[in-house]
């Protein structure tokens, strides 16, 4: 069997390893150079779920415990007032740390670094700027603007959400005592932040990672991300905004990070009704995407190489095992997509008035964001 992955993040080299556990000839297409540990920030675990994930991560992966959520809710107070603590069992970690941990059990050879994929057809065949290659299976692993996912899906659409998230981090040597094991979320009108520590990509120490949900104003009428270093003016103005709707304390924290490791990202919808073919198949972002406020954005890219290597493993044929790696993944994607859309509805979109809210009103609204209650069957937040 001899695959194509196209990709190198961590959907890429997560099916280059189960994949070559089966015994297949793998090659991943990258077309960037060097490590891509640049490529994320603070990702969390829940902590039943990472032993399931050795196999892949190893069993030492560093991370940071999480052992609480605490809600802050302006209050003209530094912090603000605390509107809710939950019991949180989390390992937070750096998203360069688990692409380093796959990307070390992917061999060089099979890593092709600075090579650009033109296309991708439904035979197989893979087209670059030097020439094209046909393959038994070709796996897009290329992120939300994916190449790969029309030919899985042809009515796949990817849907802004209006919506972005800012995202920073940076070194501590000492962390604040109010997130030596919580996750603090700071909500505001129109959206709401989440500040909490994470291991350093490589080496030792720990950052302070830190996200934004905001709508940007209505003149960035068509965003894209922007890597950091790269905001210009406007965009980072429209950031500064944002970061003003933080109480004091956490406004501080915020801005503590150099303006050149800030970031922002546009937050999307991606639903598909397929996720394989006979011959090509997607994963990671490049299959459905949902929103991070459901914090499964590595946890599925991962979870997709397993699918696909105990498929066939329980059924030793590649039609039977990408007939039901289609079906399974496609059914857990759109069901993450569908919790993306309520969170980000309850927590961007149509945010209540939170600082009237009493301790008890507040895990009423969060209980019933959770469970579905809180919104209608056109899919709108109720009263």
């Amino acid at each position: 069997m001899r695959a194509a992955i196209i990709g190198g993040s961590i959907a890429g080299c997560a099916m280059a390893v189960g994949l070559r556990r089966l015994g297949c000839e793998v090659t991943v297409y990258e077309r960037s150079q060097g490590e891509l540990t640049g490529r994320g920030l603070g990702i969390g675990i829940a902590g039943t779920v990472l032993p399931t994930l050795t196999d892949y991560l190893g069993p030492d992966l560093r991370s940071s415990p999480i052992t609480q959520r605490s809600w802050f809710v302006p209050d003209g107070s530094p912090t603000g007032r605390v509107a809710l603590l939950q019991p949180f069992g989390v390992v937070a970690t750096n998203w360069g740390v688990v692409w380093r941990a796959l990307r070390s059990k992917v061999p060089d050879p099979v890593y092709r670094q600075r090579v650009a994929v033109r296309a991708v057809h439904a035979d197989g065949t893979v087209v670059t700027e030097t020439g094209s290659e046909r393959y038994d299976l070709v796996v897009g692993a290329d992120g939300y603007r994916s190449i790969v996912r029309g030919i899985v899906d042809r009515s796949a659409r990817v849907e802004y959400s209006g919506y972005v998230l800012w995202r920073g981090d940076f070194p501590v040597t000492e962390v604040p005592a109010e997130l030596s094991t919580a996750i603090i979320t700071v909500v505001y009108p129109g959206g709401h932040g989440l500040v909490y520590r994470i291991p350093e990509p490589a080496g030792e120490g720990e950052r302070l990672n830190w996200g934004l949900y905001q709508a940007l104003p209505d003149r960035f009428t068509d965003p894209t991300s922007v890597a950091p270093g790269a905001l210009d003016d406007d965009l980072f103005a429209a950031f500064q905004d944002t970061v003003d709707r933080l109480p004091r304390y956490w406004a501080d924290l915020v801005r503590r990070t150099p303006r050149e490791i800030v970031s922002v990202q546009p937050i999307y919808d991606a639903d598909l009704t397929h996720y394989a073919t006979e011959r090509v198949a997607v994963a990671g972002d490049a299959g459905c995407l949902a929103r991070p406020h459901t914090g499964s954005g590595v946890l599925k890219a991962i979870q997709d190489a397993q699918c696909l290597e105990q498929a066939y493993r329980d059924t030793g044929d590649w039609p039977a095992a990408l007939a039901r790696y289609d079906t399974e993944r496609t059914a857990a994607g759109r069901a993450l997509v569908d919790t993306g859309r309520r969170l980000g509805d309850a927590l961007v979109v149509h945010t209540p008035s939170w600082p009237s809210m009493t301790e008890p009103e507040f895990r009423a609204w969060f209980d019933a964001v959770h469970s579905g209650s809180i919104f209608t069957s056109a899919g709108k937040p109720t009263a």
